[in-house]
């Protein structure tokens, strides 16, 4: 064996080494990425939820609000 077999394999090594550190600093990046989009999502819900309760509510105070004009006309029909 030559020393310059086991320089190669050494330059071979730490470039492994370094491609490793190198990935595991982008999975962490990336896993991070993820927890936000997730908290971000996770917000977006329950902004959602909040949208479609007020949206219902305003439904109902329209479908009554129809319900009385529609029995104040009927009664102004049957005025004689």
């Amino acid at each position: 064996m030559s020393l310059e077999f086991i320089d190669d394999l050494e330059k071979k090594i730490d470039e492994v080494v370094d491609s490793l550190q190198k990935t595991r600093d982008e999975n962490k990046e990336q896993v991070g990425k993820i927890q936000e989009l997730s908290d971000e999502n996770g917000d977006l819900k329950a902004e959602l939820e909040k949208v479609n309760n007020e949206s219902l509510e305003h439904k109902n105070q329209l479908n009554t609000a129809v319900d009385r004009i529609k029995n104040l006309l009927y009664k102004l029909e049957n005025i004689e």
